[in-house]
């Protein structure tokens, strides 16, 4: 199951009624899925701040500072191959 499903689950259960720990138990008997209580108050968090699709976020960097030029490649390849 993906944490998408789990998620809208867990808004299910809360709009229903359930208390945060009710919602981890019924989560963890129904889909084996073990959710600790900071994680439900996150996402709680993140709903009520903006506009959640409740999928993760990229955690990739955008800017990746020590690549090198393609000189210096051309370079290291060129010694690779002599020794």
């Amino acid at each position: 199951m993906k944490k998408e499903e789990v998620r809208k689950e867990f808004f299910k259960l809360k709009i229903k009624g359930h208390t945060n720990n009710q919602c981890r138990k019924i989560l963890l008997a129904q889909f084996g899925y073990e959710i600790c209580k900071r994680t439900l108050q996150r996402w709680i968090k993140k709903l009520n701040k903006d506009d959640w699709d409740l999928k993760d976020k990229s955690k990739r960097p955008k800017t990746i500072y020590y690549k090198i030029t393609s000189e210096i490649e051309d370079k290291i390849i060129s010694l690779k191959n002599k020794t």
